[in-house]
């Protein structure tokens, strides 16, 4: 039970096809719509991933302030987990990025530290906050069980 199948080509004038009297087919495929997909979605992707970025630094850091700058600061060794406290210029405070009432604050300190399994407070305090309200803080951030407690500061000058 064979079947046998015969073409014939029904354009015998030799207009097209170069008269060589077989149809040829070519396929060829158009890559510039593809190039241009893969080109867009490389640029999202690139700004998407620093955006993830800048907010990932943020929420270990806390809020933006203008850090105090010094030379002669040695590099802090921060556990990725350890409790970040940010004292802004007006007298808010931030424990990560949760807003932090001063009446509340050793207990969210020794909570912090408690859930991360850390004895070290790491503080980011505004150039512009008095000097006295930020040892009396340390000094809560010690009742509270911090061990180490280290300010962070921008890198100096060099003068």
């Amino acid at each position: 039970m064979g079947m046998s199948v015969q073409l014939e080509e029904a354009n015998t004038s030799g207009d097209e096809g170069g008269g060589d009297g077989a149809e040829s087919v070519i396929a060829e495929i158009n890559i510039t719509p593809l190039t241009d997909v893969f080109l867009v979605l490389l640029i999202i992707f690139m700004v998407t991933s620093t955006a993830m970025i800048d907010a990932q630094v943020a929420s270990q850091t806390g809020m933006k302030v203008v850090l105090p700058k010094a030379n002669a600061a040695g590099p802090v060794s921060k556990k990725r987990t350890d409790p970040v406290l940010t004292i802004m210029k007006n007298g808010d405070l931030y424990l990560f990025t949760k807003k932090v009432d001063p009446k509340n604050l050793e207990a969210e300190i020794r909570k912090a530290l408690t859930d991360v399994g850390s004895d070290t407070l790491l503080m980011r305090v505004d150039q512009a906050v008095i000097t006295g309200s930020t040892v009396e803080i340390m000094s809560i951030g010690k009742k509270a069980g911090a061990t180490h407690i280290a300010i962070l500061t921008a890198k100096g000058d060099g003068n």
